[in-house]
């Protein structure tokens, strides 16, 4: 903690003082406070590099802590930014949100007082996503794939998936795995980021989406042959909705593995089917026939998911990660979840979770009803070798 700085803004005094004292007591030696917006940017530049930590109240003179937000976001600003108000919660959400969207690290957002327990939570919280980020700059300073090279992955069979465990919360027992592609480059592994947008753009997208089914299948035939039948979620993108024999092939791909339909589910984005639901429904409604499972993701990111939901037969919803992060503390969260689970409940659908990082989360989720939860709290997409150790195990959670 001796190296960690934090820089505290705030206009009054007395909250300076008693945050400052409540680092102090951490460990936390780099310590400066800044009674507005204008001050905290004055600070920064002394301070010759970004703090790690910002604690930034809103009602300020002069800059205040919305205008800040977007001004560190022009500066690119790699502090974690910790919003901290006695305002209410539905506005320190949606400006948790504005800087989220803007780019910048929110670690959360608390109304006043920040107590030494928020402090150490927080912290650990900008930790790893430091490293997050420090592995995505390393993935983005790859070089994009090349079509030709796409091709050569796929007919060399370097197609690999990681499996990311969809847990009953109930019972806190595998419900099933959510598949997600990856090709494998010698030792490294190249995301799903630095290819599928290639493939969607180069007509590929619906070989590699066969190819990721048939994986799927055979890693899900091994499983149960070992006492484990898994539910196997798979990714399709919705530029395959123009394909019409993409239906058609998925369907005989899974009759001709000897699969059962009724393990595997398929994920479509809610922004992606909005773009041509007629050809959406074309897919989605025979691969329902069929008996396959279909899942909504990223549910409640568009602007049309309860008509979706009475249009399209879904069996699952995913609520998205910015509904669900904080909900412990996040009043106007709760009233979304609640009306959710409740129509999810009516209607006969399961509801999953997903981003899940936080036990308070998990906790509060699993209290009020929700079904099946999937994130990080339990574990990251996984090759199927750490999945299995991971489940020998006991399954453990990762805080």
């Amino acid at each position: 903690m001796k190296d960690f700085s934090v820089l505290i803004i705030d206009d009054s005094a007395t909250q300076r003082e008693m945050i400052a004292r409540i680092c102090r007591e951490g460990g936390i030696q780099d310590l400066a406070e800044a009674e507005n917006g204008r001050d905290a940017l004055n600070k920064i530049e002394a301070h010759g590099q970004d703090y790690d930590l910002l604690i930034c109240d809103l009602e300020m003179p002069d800059v205040d802590g919305i205008e800040l937000i977007s001004l560190l976001s022009k500066r690119k600003t790699q502090s974690g930014i910790v919003i901290l108000s006695s305002r209410e919660e539905s506005l320190l959400s949606s400006v948790e949100l504005m800087g989220q969207k803007q780019g910048l690290w929110i670690l959360g957002s608390i109304q006043k007082p920040l107590m030494a327990q928020h402090i150490e939570d927080f912290i650990a919280l900008f930790e790893q996503k430091r490293a997050n980020s420090i592995d995505a700059v390393k993935s983005k300073n790859k070089t994009a794939l090349t079509v030709e090279e796409i091709k050569e992955a796929i007919n060399s069979k370097r197609l690999v998936l990681h499996y990311q465990p969809k847990i009953y919360m109930e019972s806190r027992t595998l419900s099933g795995v959510e598949c997600l592609v990856r090709i494998q480059d010698g030792d490294q592994i190249i995301f799903p980021d630095q290819f599928i947008p290639i493939c969607e753009e180069n007509q590929l997208i619906d070989e590699v989406s066969y190819e990721v089914v048939r994986i799927a299948l055979l890693q899900k035939k091994e499983w149960r042959e070992m006492g484990l039948p898994l539910n196997m979620s798979i990714n399709l993108s919705a530029k395959s909705f123009n394909n019409n024999q993409f239906c058609e092939s998925l369907i005989n791909i899974i009759r001709d593995m000897g699969a059962d339909a009724k393990k595997v589910i398929f994920e479509v984005t809610e922004t992606a089917i909005i773009e041509d639901l007629s050809l959406a429904l074309s897919v989605l409604n025979r691969l329902r026939l069929a008996g396959c499972g279909l899942s909504m993701d990223d549910y409640g990111t568009g602007y049309s998911s309860i008509q979706q939901v009475s249009q399209i037969p879904f069996t699952e919803i995913k609520l998205d990660r910015s509904l669900i992060d904080g909900i412990t503390s996040k009043p106007h969260l709760q009233v979304i979840y609640d009306s959710t689970i409740s129509m999810c409940n009516k209607l006969g659908m399961s509801l999953v979770a997903e981003g899940v990082e936080k036990r308070e989360d998990w906790l509060y989720l699993k209290e009020h009803g929700c079904h099946i939860g999937q994130g990080y709290y339990f574990s990251p997409p996984m090759p199927h070798q750490d999945l299995m150790a991971w489940y020998a195990a006991g399954m453990p959670s990762l805080k």
